[in-house]
């Protein structure tokens, strides 16, 4: 008894390829594949986005310059129409 318990059993290594450990490999490529397509695909589309938002703010700051011209013309229009509109009411009471 004495030399069962001082002679535990010992892990063996068997050089055979078998069937489970090809498909084993397999499974393993295909997920690390899987993976990295799929993380591919996420990176490309956090850069399609970030494009998309560059290009966005671009034309954000576009429209802002262009309302900000449009409200200085508007601004001079209205102070010569006011003028016009000054000039004809003091020929009127003449």
């Amino acid at each position: 008894m004495n030399e069962q318990i001082q002679n535990p059993k010992k892990i063996r290594f068997t050089p055979e390829i078998t069937l489970g450990n090809v498909l084993q490999l397999l499974s393993i490529a295909a997920a690390v594949v899987g993976l990295w397509i799929n993380m591919d695909k996420r990176i490309s589309a956090m850069e399609v986005r970030e494009n998309y938002a560059i290009e966005e703010r671009h034309d954000l700051k576009t429209s802002i310059n262009s309302l900000t011209e449009n409200q200085s013309l508007m601004a001079r229009t209205l102070d010569r129409i006011s003028i016009l509109l000054d000039q004809h009411m003091k020929g009127e009471t003449k």
